[in-house]
């Protein structure tokens, strides 16, 4: 698979021509890793001020969603990969909403 050059890219655009070149040179992996590190901040970060593990999960996934969202749509997250966080999103909102507190 032939990838465009980073010479052809106008860089004087700003981010928004520069990232979207970044995830299809890496195949959408710099997204991915930047919703982990995303999710996996929030939810330690959390963990440890709660102590409430699944607090902290649906944190992170109402977070990581709102940045996804705004990732998909410049582009640098896949649509699959975005379903995934919505997916993780609604897991984690259920067992919010049905644990017995």
């Amino acid at each position: 698979m032939a990838w465009t050059s980073p010479t052809e890219i106008n860089a004087s655009a700003g981010l928004d021509s520069f990232l979207p070149y970044l995830s299809e040179v890496t195949n959408f992996w710099f997204g991915r890793m930047i919703m982990v590190a995303v999710f996996v901040i929030f939810l330690f970060g959390y963990l440890r001020a709660k102590d409430d593990f699944i607090g902290g999960l649906a944190v992170a996934s109402y977070v990581t969603f709102v940045i996804g969202l705004l990732f998909w749509v410049i582009g640098i997250v896949s649509g699959l990969d975005f379903a995934i966080i919505i997916g993780v999103t609604v897991i984690a909102s259920v067992i919010l909403f049905v644990r017995n507190d």
